[in-house]
């Protein structure tokens, strides 16, 4: 199944709570990934660690997926599986 972000529920620092397409909310804790992806001073990634930047995140609501200001959008999939379900 092809994953999608419908909303962003909300979010706290690094973490976001998301709705995807098959009504799941879920969360995702951003920095430690954003720190592993991060592999030079120059990283887009690393860019995303800078909170008022991460909090530049939106729902591009064509791709349905997140986007940031500085150009970095990620699959909707990956995200799913990088994520954990709320109960």
């Amino acid at each position: 199944m092809l994953h999608l972000i419908k909303e962003i529920v909300g979010y706290n620092n690094f973490e976001l709570v998301l709705l995807f397409n098959n009504n799941e909310i879920r969360k995702i804790n951003f920095e430690p990934k954003l720190k592993e992806w991060t592999t030079s001073p120059q990283s887009k990634f690393g860019q995303l660690l800078n909170l008022d930047l991460f909090k530049t995140v939106k729902l591009d609501e064509e791709m349905e997926t997140l986007i940031w200001e500085n150009g970095i959008d990620l699959c909707p999939n990956v995200l799913y599986e990088m994520s954990e379900p709320i109960s």
